[in-house]
């Protein structure tokens, strides 16, 4: 016949070659279309057809995944993830962030303020880290519960002890209009659960307070907001 080439072994192979291409790879379409272009031969339209959507079934039935997909599977990696977008590379700081900070002066005293903690001020209890702010209102440190609890085990309740000596100095930041992606990020690589949020005109201008419990209420909205919408396609009439 014509369409089907009998009597060449070589086209066969192609045939085989091109089946075994579009069935591993789940491409069957792909396979068709290069084998043809690279034989320019067209004749073999039929053939290939039935050979690579037999090899497609054949694969499907019998492999989870395409041989592009398996061995990144079996890193461990979701293959779904090179499709999806992660939340928190498209929202800003500034869409989480705790704008009502309270601050502490940089002159109160360690005592005072475990004090106000244990006395469970609301504004203070709630918090595991606490800006520490100077006379004009400026960014100066920071203290956490931890150095809080340090500086009283380490006998430091004199009365010229501030918060500020307890605290922190060096400050790591981070801005309104970075990315959540990067800002928890930093958070990972300094083994810190809290950002101070200023200006990138000022450094020391404090506008918000990023902490941990913002970054997971911001990724269970987007959870929570991609499980609704795909109730409604699902709920939606064919």
């Amino acid at each position: 016949s014509r369409h089907i080439p009998i009597g060449d072994a070589s086209l066969w192979a192609t045939i085989g070659m091109a089946a075994m291409m579009g069935g591993t790879m789940r491409s069957p379409l792909t396979a068709m279309v290069f084998t043809l272009e690279l034989t320019s031969d067209y004749s073999l339209l039929p053939a290939l057809l039935v050979g690579c959507v037999a090899s497609y079934a054949v694969t499907v039935l019998m492999l989870r995944r395409s041989i592009l997909t398996e061995k990144v599977a079996r890193r461990g990696y979701h293959i779904t993830r090179e499709y999806s977008i992660d939340p928190l590379a498209v929202l800003r700081v500034e869409d989480v962030m705790d704008r009502d900070v309270p601050t502490i002066h940089a002159t109160m005293k360690v005592k005072e303020l475990s004090d106000k903690i244990a006395h469970h001020d609301p504004r203070l209890t709630r918090r595991q880290g606490l800006p520490i702010v100077d006379e004009a209102g400026k960014l100066v440190g920071i203290i956490t519960r931890g150095d809080v609890l340090q500086a009283l085990e380490q006998g430091m309740k004199d009365d010229n002890t501030t918060v500020l000596d307890a605290g922190s100095r060096s400050l790591v930041v981070t801005y309104p209009d970075e990315l959540l992606h990067d800002a928890v990020t930093k958070m990972l690589r300094n083994n810190i659960g809290r950002l101070p949020v200023v200006s990138r005109k000022d450094a020391r201008q404090l506008i918000g307070y990023l902490g941990r419990s913002s970054v997971m209420a911001a990724r269970l909205r987007r959870l929570e907001e991609e499980h609704v919408r795909e109730q409604g396609l699902i709920a939606e009439p064919s």
